[in-house]
């Protein structure tokens, strides 16, 4: 019994200097594994574009059209140059994290020659090729196209619902209960 008593105050004693880690310190350790992350990028879409151009001139004799398919990748995310812990207000009592994010943004577009195909060319006898200039001036349009419809296609909501999932799991796990992620 004595062995029993001496090893359980070794026990007490060796834990009684340790401090217990707090809601806010386990969100700072979270946070401190994230601070060398630029941006975070919550989704990706890969679209298919078909762009297409007609030259039908009454002053020249035949036509010319070309249709080209082009593949174009977009991730969305936050970016977090400027997240910091002043981003997040923490009430250890009720568990409780309220996150301010940034709005998504369009993280990076690209559209590679190599995934632009041309589908489709008819050329009038009389008529010369697309030449490469008007070939590239087609395809920046059609990158355009993309870009402007940016909106239209929902990158942007879903890389802010992902955003939400994101920061809600990581708080979940440091232990928080209710939490709150707004983008300002």
């Amino acid at each position: 019994m004595k062995k029993f008593i001496s090893v359980a105050a070794l026990l007490l004693a060796g834990c009684s200097g340790q401090k217990e880690e707090t809601l806010t310190d386990k969100l700072n350790s979270q946070f401190s594994n994230m601070s060398e992350m630029a941006e975070l990028g919550t989704v990706e879409y890969t679209i298919t574009k078909i762009v297409k151009a007609s030259d039908e001139s009454v002053y020249k004799f035949g036509d010319r059209k070309i249709i080209f398919s082009s593949k174009a990748t977009m991730k969305a995310g936050i970016d977090l140059a400027d997240f910091s812990h002043k981003n997040v207000s923490v009430d250890e009592k009720t568990k409780s994290a309220v996150v301010t994010l940034p709005k998504p943004e369009l993280l990076s577009f690209n559209m590679p020659p190599e995934d632009t195909h041309v589908v489709y060319q008819k050329i009038g006898m009389v008529r010369s090729n697309f030449s490469t200039a008007e070939r590239l001036l087609l395809l920046t349009q059609g990158e355009r196209a993309i870009l402007n419809d940016i909106d239209n296609l929902g990158i942007m909501e879903d890389a802010e619902e992902n955003a939400r999932q994101f920061f809600v799991t990581m708080l979940t796990q440091a232990g928080f209960e209710n939490i709150t992620v707004k983008f300002q």
